[in-house]
């Protein structure tokens, strides 16, 4: 249907131009002639003839100019330009034929004609923009929302152009723009009211149904800004594109994203250094459709790896990861399904894909359940990456890298403690070989598995009341983006030994963070949805911190990026007391495997009480275990089937 109505649209242009010209004859031969007794011939009988061959000159000039294809209710000064510069090139031509075949044309006549027929023809066009804009204004239902552009720049000028379309409910009615020679102005017809501090008053003034923030680039200041005027006036606001580098006509208009209010700038990294390092390269990924595992996965085949192994024992994260990789990606990857407890599977998945490089995310992660779990924590985050290791050793990787976390200093639990280990064993393994070992280590990470801003976001679509632990818990935020830039540069930067961290500024309270949420709903905290405090769980603390007092931080060539290098350790009394911590695991009493842990890592600080209540869990629910595996193996084995 639409493109019959550009098709159509186009015939209708191309008549009026025929129009145009026949009218433009018929005028300069009564101002040149009609006075004459006797007019030259060519000027009583090839009147005919002459528009039609001005028009085929002037129509296929248009045609090649492009001016045919012009959106001409959005006419700018642009398309204006191309028409003048299309009508003079048909001028001359017209002239230039008259001339050499001495058709008893006058130049003056031609000369009037062309002209005459331009102004017809930029007439016709503004009245089709006249006509549209008119009925925008007047002829839009009741039900309309009435909007407020923040931005009369670019994007404010394309987006009032957008929304005037006849098949939008949106109308704009008023601009905020803080330059100032622009406050009082007028474009397209809608007043820039002034800055920012007269928003509330054009919100009351023009009954402002909705907000929308119309600057590409807009800041975090800004976008709080904006959001607690509207907050106060109880007015959604959205934004109209979400990138720096936006592409106006592909730019929608969506939700402000909670990672735009991080409490600093994004940290935007040197992505030419990373091509060179993924570009033709064999790369693995184990945890591989994970949050940030999958983001690697998506970003290392932007960068042209030659292959991509993802490896992880989700089969349903595999299932989905390859639906939404293979159209655009085909044969660049493969799935592989597996533990990195597994040796033997490891060995086996080595072997056949050879990988260059690592890109180690398997892990267990939730601290409240892995303090219930102890064990599960261990075998998989220094176990797992420990078989992962002598892998790439044994295969002659390249690189491998960790990606760890802000909780393995001064762990004050278990998760914390396991990756602290992790990170110990890659730098007691470096040097034992040609592979490169290294760690990556940052905060919570916005909006992954198990992360509290979609549990927030849930609690606040149920009405509330939203749960924080404490009133003053602080974490150190960043975006999925921000984190596997952070890795693959890091991956590019390691030389061996090395654990890198980001510079994420101050951290953030967890209460801030809660608030923002419910403010983005368009909601008011503690008055629309309450914010409750329930007490620190097991294993967290109140702070987290990004480096040990003794480690060495140093600078990159990255202003945004540190590289750690801890104290060495004694790699023989490391392997002996990591050997001495697998021991452990199968023993009855689990304070014997926490007493391990503590000394691979003095600073790790548990309470003893917690480990009497982690011992009575295992006891009560050790008759259960046997059972549910093999519950648990039954049911993967029928899904395996079914798919």
């Amino acid at each position: 249907m639409d493109k019959l109505k550009k098709r159509l649209s186009q015939i209708a242009f191309i008549l009026w131009d025929l129009l145009a010209v026949a009218l433009s004859t018929f005028a300069m031969y009564r101002f040149r002639y009609s006075n004459l007794d006797n007019p030259p011939y060519a000027m009583q009988h090839y009147q005919t003839q002459f528009i039609l061959s001005t028009f085929a000159v002037i129509f296929i000039v248009n045609l090649i100019a492009g001016c045919y294809r012009s959106v001409w209710k959005h006419m700018g000064l642009g398309d204006s330009l191309r028409q003048m510069i299309s009508s003079f090139v048909s001028f001359v031509i017209l002239a230039v034929a008259h001339r050499w075949l001495e058709t008893g044309y006058m130049f003056e006549f031609v000369a009037g004609v062309c002209i005459l027929t331009f102004l017809l023809m930029i007439l016709g066009r503004f009245s089709i923009r006249l006509v549209t804009a008119t009925n925008a204004r007047f002829s839009r239902s009741t039900g309309d929302k009435r909007v407020l552009i923040y931005g009369a720049g670019e994007a404010g000028r394309f987006l009032q152009n957008k929304l005037s379309s006849p098949h939008e409910n949106m109308r704009p009615v008023v601009f905020i723009d803080d330059d100032e020679s622009l406050i009082g102005k007028r474009l397209g017809g809608i007043k820039i009211y002034g800055g920012r501090e007269q928003m509330k008053e054009a919100i009351k003034k023009y009954f402002v149904d909705e907000v929308i923030v119309a600057i590409p680039t807009a800041d975090r200041e800004t976008l709080e800004y904006v959001l607690e005027v509207c907050r106060q006036m109880k007015c959604p606001v959205r934004r109209f594109g979400n990138i720096a580098d936006v592409d106006l006509n592909t730019a929608v208009v969506t939700n402000i994203n909670l990672e735009e209010l991080l409490r600093r700038d994004s940290v935007h990294l040197n992505m030419q250094t990373v091509k060179e390092f993924i570009c033709g390269k064999v790369v693995m990924v184990t945890g591989g459709v994970g949050s940030i595992g999958s983001e690697i996965c998506r970003q290392v085949l932007s960068f042209g790896c030659s292959k991509l192994i993802i490896y992880d024992f989700n089969e349903n994260g595999l299932f989905y990861i390859d639906a939404e990789l293979r159209e655009k990606y085909a044969g660049q990857y493969c799935l592989k399904l597996g533990s990195v407890r597994d040796t033997k599977r490891l060995k086996e998945v080595f072997e056949e894909t050879k990988p260059q490089i690592i890109f180690h995310a398997a892990a267990h992660k939730h601290v409240p359940m892995m303090e219930i779990n102890p064990r599960e924590a261990i075998k998989n985050n220094v176990f797992g990456t420990l078989n992962v290791a002598n892998a790439a050793i044994m295969h002659g990787v390249e690189k491998m890298i960790l990606i760890s976390t802000d909780k393995a200093v001064n762990p004050t639990n278990i998760m914390g403690a396991s990756k602290r280990i992790a990170e110990m064993t890659i730098q007691m393994l470096n040097g034992l070989s040609d592979t490169d070992f290294a760690a990556v280590r940052f905060g919570n990470v916005l909006g992954s598995n198990g992360s509290v801003v979609p549990t927030f976001q849930k609690q606040i679509e149920h009405g509330g009341p939203v749960t924080v632990t404490h009133p003053d818990m602080r974490r150190y935020f960043m975006t999925i983006p921000e984190a596997v830039q952070l890795v693959l540069e890091a991956g590019a930067m390691a030389n061996g030994g090395e654990i890198f961290v980001l510079d994420m500024g101050e951290p953030v309270k967890i209460y801030d963070l809660a608030c923002d949420l419910i403010k983005l709903s368009g909601l008011q905290p503690n008055v629309d949805i309450k914010i409750e405090f329930t007490g620190l769980r097991p294993g967290e603390k109140l702070f987290e911190e990004i480096s040990l007092k003794d480690e060495n931080v140093t600078k990159t060539n990255n202003a945004k990026i540190f590289v750690m290098k801890p104290l060495d350790y004694d790699q023989s009394d490391l392997a002996i007391d990591i050997k001495a911590l697998q021991s452990t695991l199968d023993s009855e009493n689990i304070s014997t495997m926490f007493n391990a842990v503590r000394k691979l890592v003095p600073t790790f600080k548990h309470d003893d009480a917690e480990i009497s209540d982690i011992n009575g869990h295992i006891e009560n629910t050790d008759d259960k275990k046997d059972m549910e595996k093999s519950d648990a193996i039954k049911d993967r084995g029928e899904q395996a089937d079914a798919q």
